[in-house]
Parts: structure tokens; sequence; C-alpha cells
């Protein structure tokens, strides 16, 4: 009896065909779970619910997060769809090699991390594991089937900001923000649905200056709200590199579209009214912030860091006691963190890059950073030099967090994030009657 690829849900074709078991449903309804758990699941919501994901304690399986899990499960089911390990790995070098330099890079990390420091390997599956996997399972949609995760993706984080206006204009945390065990009741930013506000702030800065470039399952009237909504947001999540990146892009892109009209170039009334509308939001908006206090407090992040400048600069002092074959082929952890209170980064290394090499070493450091640049560069090589704005306002946001050198979910909501949205931007011109 010749049987098909095993696919989910099962079902019965009569004659020599046999059992045809469809897979590919199983695969999708896995990838849009995947999706809706890195989006809705921070780790601060599962510590709320009783799932130790940040807390102490608790069995090692629930320090990794549940989108990693189901990310993993929807990444077997594209393999078995693909019809096996051999058809996936060459239909893989063939149309994303970068992917293959990636899962490279995480096996050399993955055996640093087990074999020569002995540390949980919860990191190395939420950082990377689960962003291979969801890269894998998002770019084998199909094109209504990636609208609809694209515009769930864009519910989301309309959401997400909402909240954030809501929760600083209102007074209260959808999730109280904890570190080492104690809530952090004096800090006034927003943590809405992704927990941290510094990881909505970088999130949602790549969402609207992707949504400024032109990505995005909307029309260019909405696309115009949008952006600016979540360019307020930004204010009420606190992140000061996220505004003034936002800022600085969003200029440019402004510039280039008044240039382009200066040059003659006819645009939609429609469009114009929509603009005008979204304009009068935004300065209403200004004015409510103002009322309310936010923006008395986001020029207080800018005026008082509160430390974390001296922090950033005290970072570096971390390798002054490690002998050169730490430095290069992996320090002890332990040491690393028994040290950083001492240097005034007790919570953690604020650079993605300083910290990868004071956790893993240079060498690891050098080879994984390679890998994921050819991964990245899937991206550009799929979406074009676009793309190349919003990865290159997360990369510089990293330099000034700890970002994916410690467990996070970032590398994960920015590759859905890019990927969703520019995948499903609008590839025909909206005809309207120009003015």
């Amino acid at each position: 009896m010749a049987v098909r690829a095993f696919q989910l849900p099962i079902s019965y074709r009569s004659g020599s065909a046999g059992v045809v078991i469809d897979a590919r449903p199983f695969a999708v309804g896995l990838t849009f779970l995947a999706v809706l758990a890195v989006f809705l699941l921070s780790g601060q919501t599962l510590n709320l619910i009783g799932i130790p994901y940040d807390a102490t304690g608790g069995s090692a399986l629930l320090k990794i997060h549940p989108a990693s899990y189901i990310s993993m499960l929807a990444f077997v089911a594209w393999i078995v769809t693909d019809g096996g390990l051999g058809s996936f790995l060459g239909r893989s070098w063939r149309e994303s090699p970068g992917l293959l330099a990636l899962f490279l890079a995480i096996g050399l990390l993955t055996f640093q991390v087990i074999f020569v420091q002995k540390m949980p390997i919860s990191q190395v599956t939420d950082n990377f594991i689960l962003t291979a996997c969801l890269f894998v399972s998002l770019l084998r949609l199909r094109p209504d089937e990636m609208k609809r995760v694209a515009l769930a993706v864009q519910a989301i984080l309309v959401v997400n900001s909402f909240l954030g206006y809501a929760e600083v204009l209102g007074g209260f945390r959808l999730t109280p923000l904890y570190v080492n065990g104690q809530e952090l009741a004096w800090d006034w930013r927003a943590t809405a649905l992704l927990g941290h506000p510094l990881m909505n702030a970088m999130t949602t800065s790549v969402c609207l200056v992707s949504l400024a470039l032109g990505a995005g399952p909307f029309r260019r009237g909405p696309r115009l709200m949008l952006v600016l909504f979540h360019f307020g947001a930004l204010f009420f999540f606190g992140g000061r590199t996220a505004i003034v990146l936002s800022a600085v892009s969003l200029t440019g892109v402004a510039a280039f579209w008044f240039a382009r009209l200066m040059l003659g170039t006819r645009f939609p009334l429609t469009l114009a009214a929509i603009a005008i509308l979204a304009t009068t939001l935004l300065v209403v908006g200004v004015i409510l912030a103002v009322d309310g206090g936010a923006i008395d407090r986001v020029i207080g992040r800018f005026m008082d860091d509160e430390g974390s400048a001296m922090a950033r600069v005290a970072m570096l002092s971390i390798f002054r006691d490690m002998s050169w074959p730490e430095i290069w082929f992996g320090p002890d952890v332990a040491a690393v963190k028994a040290m950083m209170p001492r240097i005034g980064t007790p919570l953690a290394i604020e650079s993605a890059y300083i910290g990868f090499v004071a956790y893993y070493g240079g060498f690891v450091t050098l080879f994984f950073l390679m890998g994921l640049a050819a991964f990245l560069a899937e991206l550009v090589r799929r979406f074009g030099p676009p793309v190349l704005l919003p990865l290159g306002i997360y990369f510089l946001i990293s330099t000034a967090v700890s970002s994916f050198s410690t467990k996070s979910l970032e590398l994960a909501l920015l590759t859905t994030v890019l990927i969703t949205a520019f995948s499903s931007r609008r590839q025909f011109l909206e005809r309207m009657p120009p003015c």
C-alpha cells in the first residue's frame, strides 16, 4: 500500500493510494499558536499565572518558553510536510542557506553551554532555536495564511500600544515588573503584553518603521495612522534609544516622500485627508500626554538616566579580572555574575555584544555572530534593502541593552514582525483619484 508523507489530519482514500495523512494543516496551526504564544505570553505573564519562567525554583523544563515547545513541534511538522529531513535540508540549502549557517552556530553555542560551561539550555532555546523554527514555519505559509498571521500580529501590537497609553495615563500595570524577585513599583513605564518596557519599545519601533516603509497588509492611509499611533506609544514605554532612532527614521522617510511630492508625484485626496486627521490626533494625544505628566517623565528619563550610562561604561571592566584564555574560550559564568554587582551592573551587562563575550567567550561570540549575520542576510535577500532600516534599529538598540546575551524573546519578536510585515505588504498600486 502506498503511503504518502505523514501529515494530519487523517483522511482515507480508496484504491491504490491507501491512507493519505495530511500534516500541513497541523503545521500551519502550530505556527499560528507559536506566534500567539510569543506575543501574548511574556515572562512576566508566565510568572503571574504561576509558571516560574523567570523566577527562582521550579523545574528546568518550565524555564523554557511555551512558544519554544510549540515552534519545535511546528518545525518537525514542516520537516514531515517537506517530505522528510533530506528533502527539508535540500530545500533549505536552495532557499535559505543562511538558516543552515544559524543552525551550525546554534550547535556550537549549545556545545559550549552544555559541555564547557554546564549551564541551562533555556537561554539558547528561547533566544535562537525559537527564532530559527519561526523562520522556517513562517516562510512556508501560503500568501493567504501569511496575511491572516500578519493581521493577527498587527492587531496584537495595536492592543499592546493601546495598553501602553492606558497603563501610564491610568496609573496601573497589566503585569507587574519584577527584578530579582522584587517589584519595581517606582518604574512608571508600561509593561503591556510584551512584559518589559524595553522589549515593548524595541518591538514597537521595528513595527512602526516597517509600516512607514510600506510593509504590512494595509493601505497607505491606515498605515500612516498606525505609524503615528505606535510612535506615540514609544513615549509610554520609555525606550529612549527607540524613540530617537524611530524619530530619525521617520524623518528620513518623510523627507523622501516630501521630495517626491516636490518633484510632482501625485497622491490620493483620501490619503491627504487621513494625513491631516492623523496629525490632528497626534497633536491631541501630545496635549493629553503633557496634561497627564507623561511627557515630563520621558524628559526626566533623558535628563536623569539613574546611572544606566555609567553602568554601560563600567561593564567594560568585567574583563579586567579575566585571563586571555577565559576571554577567548569562555569564563566561569558564576564568577562573572558574582563580579557584576561590584562594577555597578547587578542585573545584566547592558550590551548584547559585550554580554555575549563575557558569558560565552570571544571565540564562540565571533562564530555565532557570523551565523546570525548570515541568517539575517536571508531577510535582506528576500525582502530587499528596506528591511535593513528596522534591522539596523534593532541592532543599535541591542548595543545598549542585554538583549540576546540573556534569555529573551527579542530575536523571535523581531523575526516574526519583519517576516509577517514584509511578506504581506500590498503588491498593487492603490488606484484612487489623484488631487
